[in-house]
C-alpha cells in the first residue's frame, strides 16, 4: 500500500461570487494545475466555505455524476428539470447529469460548508439517459458508532446514494485518540480529506512508520499487494479527526475521459 499527502498549498484554489464563496480543490477543473489530476472516476473534489450568502448561478453540466455533501450549513439547488430544493447539515444532493442539465446554487448561512464531488460514468452510456436531481437528508445515511469512531456511509453499499459510477463514500469522525482500520481491495484505491484536526495514518501491513495528517491534507492511497492490505488511521491525542473518503476501482472496466 502507498500512502501519498498532499497539503492544502498542492491543491487547487477557487472563488465564487466575488469570493463570498472560496474553496479548496483537491482535484481540480481540466487545465487547473494541481498536484493530483483525478483518481480514477473521482474526477473533481472541491471543499468550500461562505464568508457571506453566496450564489453560483445557472450554468450545464453534461453526462457526470455530481454529489454536493454539505458539512454545515444550508444549501440552495435550482436546475432545469424544475427542482427547487434546500439541504441542510449532513444531506446530499445529487445531478445524474446524463443528456444535460442546468443548476444553481446558494449558500444561504453565512459560514455554509460543504464538497461537490463529480464521478465519471461511463459516458457514452450516461448522456443517453435523461438528467435527475435527488436529494438526502442526514437521517436517511446509515450511521455506526464503534470505540469512539463514528461511521457514516454517504455512497454505495448500504448508502441510499447508487451512482451509475462505482464508488464509495464516507464520512469518518473519531473522538480524540481513536484508531480505525479499513481494508483496500487491491483493486481499488481511496482518497480523503482532512476536514477536522489532526491525527496518523499507517499501511498496517507495510512496516513503515506512521504518516502525519494535519487539517486541509488530501491522502491518496494505492495498493501494493495482491492480497490487499489494511490502512490505519488515528486521531491524534489532544483533539478529534474527521475525514471524508472516497473509494474507487483502480480500473472502471472504460476509457476514462482525458481532462
Amino acid at each position: 500500500m502507498h500512502i501519498q499527502v498532499f497539503s492544502a498549498d498542492q491543491q487547487g484554489v477557487g472563488a465564487f461570487d466575488g469570493g463570498k464563496f472560496m474553496e479548496q480543490r483537491a482535484i481540480s477543473f481540466p487545465g487547473e494545475k494541481t498536484a493530483v489530476d483525478r483518481v480514477g472516476s473521482l474526477f473533481y473534489w472541491a471543499w468550500g466555505k461562505a464568508a457571506d450568502v453566496a450564489e453560483i448561478g445557472m450554468h450545464p453540466h453534461k453526462a457526470f455524476e455530481i454529489v454536493t455533501y454539505v458539512i454545515e450549513g444550508l444549501v440552495e439547488h435550482r436546475d432545469s428539470l424544475g427542482s427547487l430544493e434546500t439541504v441542510t447539515n449532513g444531506g446530499a444532493q445529487v445531478i445524474q447529469a446524463g443528456s444535460g442539465v442546468y443548476h444553481a446554487e446558494a449558500f444561504r448561512t453565512v459560514g455554509s460548508e460543504g464538497m461537490q464531488i463529480w464521478f465519471e460514468p461511463h459516458l457514452s452510456e450516461t448522456v443517453k439517459k435523461p438528467a435527475t436531481y435527488n436529494q438526502y437528508e442526514h437521517d436517511r445515511f446509515p450511521v455506526r458508532q464503534h470505540d469512539g469512531v463514528t461511521v457514516k456511509h454517504v455512497i454505495g453499499g448500504d448508502a441510499p446514494i447508487q451512482l451509475d459510477t462505482d464508488a464509495n463514500m464516507y464520512d469518518w469522525s473519531f473522538e480524540p485518540g481513536t484508531s480505525f482500520t479499513y481494508s483496500l481491495d487491491p483493486k481499488r484505491q481511496l482518497a480523503f480529506l482532512v476536514i477536522r484536526g489532526q491525527g496518523f495514518s499507517e499501511a498496517t501491513a507495510a512496516g513503515k512508520a506512521p504518516q502525519a495528517l494535519s487539517h486541509k491534507d488530501f491522502v491518496v492511497v494505492g495498493p501494493d499487494n495482491p492480497a490487499g492490505e489494511t490502512l490505519q488511521l488515528k486521531a491524534d491525542s489532544e483533539q478529534g479527526l474527521r475525514i471524508i473518503a472516497i473509494e474507487v476501482p483502480v480500473d472502471p472496466g472504460y476509457a476514462l475521459y482525458r481532462k
